[in-house]
């Protein structure tokens, strides 16, 4: 759900020339944030932050292919 609210905006902006109104995909970005906060207490993080901001599973430097 959470790439599906992604795409429909991207299409949105890109039908539109980018003219959406100000606060038009408001309450999209809200259940987008809902839905990650939900995912986050799923997969046991605190909250959808720490669940974006968590660097375990990328590897360090020497996996960076242009190191």
């Amino acid at each position: 759900k959470i790439d599906e609210i992604d795409i429909f905006i991207e299409v949105d902006m890109e039908l539109g020339c980018g003219f959406a109104p100000a606060g038009a995909y408001d309450d999209l970005y809200q259940q987008r944030w809902d839905l990650l906060e939900e995912l986050a207490k799923l997969s046991h993080y605190t909250d959808a932050t720490a669940m974006m901001y968590d660097t375990r599973g990328w590897g360090g430097a020497e996996d960076l292919p242009f190191n």
